[in-house]
């Protein structure tokens, strides 16, 4: 569980990268990887200080494969009126690594001589993939199964234009042709247009047959970076609902990740989005999270450990207490009193011998815990220490501030 994560452009409006989910990602996978173009690696210098990037990816904490080549859908009107579409790949001599790299992080970091020794390392450790093993003949097959296909347009409609209706059943259907297809469809893109713009710009994108025909190719991509870097996957939600049936087990393996690491962020630090917020609002930057990684190192081993069908709160709860005098303690509600860090009060254990810890502080009280009472490293040593420290204390400080002003 939790051994590695992918991510990639986001689709919508909005960053291409999402920074903060990197850096939860950071915390809790053992490895960490972005696939990507030039524009992605913009996004992530700018996100991420370039010295700071460089560090990551010497460490070894993260990695960058940046796409040789891209998949595409090709459009072009027909005398007849229609769009015929084909698949197709492309490359450009202007976007290779050797020339992208160095030019994307002195962009980031400056035009100074220890920006060109840097940009030289940084280009040194961007890693290729390619397209070359990405059958979209096959992802073709696939998307000419009508019912699939219909049902993944459908949901997609329902995100993206929700009240749009054909007043009839959806159509969109393949038809092969001996060069390219064609798509049968009973969609009126112009009034889909017209809903979609109320919170998609049209310099973002607009909905049509080539459009609705990169998402569904996306997702298939989305399939192959995980067998290929034998990775979970993170996608945005707009992609979660055009997954056809081969892509579900790689989504639900990384919304059932998404999902854990929520329900846990959440028990610890009361909010499952604190990590994400706190970085994505710059409230916390990322050079601070980078100096929780080595801290963090047992932990992530830990996770890893967890099988994959684990609930990652139960188990966390018992490499805490288990077998511990914590475990003994009278109610359900008292063990999780102390695993989650709340301290001991006097009403929640009822009377003597605990009611004599009424007066005594509580920091004290989760100090003597941690220290005399969990004997050797558990998990719960990282999260209520530098973890909670950095991103809920923090928290805590700037709410105090704000309420002062």
């Amino acid at each position: 569980m939790f051994e590695s994560i992918t991510f990639k452009n986001t689709v919508g409006p909005g960053p291409l990268l999402d920074i903060g989910a990197i850096a939860e990602a950071l915390l809790f996978y053992g490895r960490v990887s972005i696939v990507g173009n030039s524009a992605t690696l913009k996004a992530l210098l700018s996100g991420i200080p370039p010295f700071v990037a460089l560090g990551l990816l010497r460490d070894k904490r993260l990695e960058f494969h940046y796409l040789a080549d891209q998949a595409a859908i090709s459009s072009a009107p027909t005398t007849a009126g229609r769009t015929l579409h084909d698949l197709m790949r492309f490359s450009s001599p202007q976007h290779t690594i050797e020339k992208v790299g160095p030019e994307v992080f002195r962009a980031a970091a400056g035009n100074t001589g220890q920006a060109r020794v840097g940009s030289s390392q940084f280009t040194q450790l961007l890693r290729s993939l390619s397209h070359e093993g990405f059958d979209q003949r096959a992802m073709l097959a696939s998307l000419m199964d009508r019912s699939a296909t219909e049902r993944s347009v459908n949901a997609l409609l329902s995100l993206v234009a929700p009240g749009y209706t054909t007043g009839e059943p959806l159509r969109f259907r393949i038809e092969k042709q001996s060069q390219g297809f064609f798509v049968d469809t009973n969609l009126d893109f112009d009034e889909l247009n017209s809903i979609y713009r109320r919170t998609v710009p049209p310099e973002h994108s607009s909905l049509s047959e080539a459009y609705l025909l990169a998402l569904m190719q996306g997702a298939y991509e989305a399939t192959y970076y995980a067998a290929t870097l034998g990775s979970e996957v993170a996608v945005a939600p707009i992609e979660r609902v055009v997954q056809a049936a081969t892509v579900e087990a790689v989504v639900q393996r990384r919304a059932k990740s998404e999902g854990e690491i929520g329900r846990f962020v959440d028990l610890t630090m009361r909010d499952a989005r604190a990590i994400r917020e706190a970085v994505n609002s710059g409230r916390v930057s990322f050079a601070q999270v980078v100096r929780l990684l080595d801290s963090a190192d047992k932990f992530r081993h830990w996770l890893q450990q967890q099988p994959v069908d684990a609930e990652l709160v139960r188990n966390y709860y018992q490499a805490i207490v288990q077998d511990s005098w914590a475990d003994k303690l009278p109610g359900k509600s008292a063990r999780w009193a102390v695993f989650t860090g709340l301290g001991l009060a006097a009403d929640a254990f009822g009377t003597a011998p605990w009611g004599t810890l009424g007066g005594v502080a509580i920091s004290a009280v989760d100090s003597f815990l941690c220290e005399k009472l969990i004997s050797g490293w558990k998990p719960h040593q990282f999260v209520e220490g530098e973890l909670k420290t950095l991103f809920v204390t923090d928290q805590s400080s700037a709410e105090a501030k704000k309420g002062d002003v």
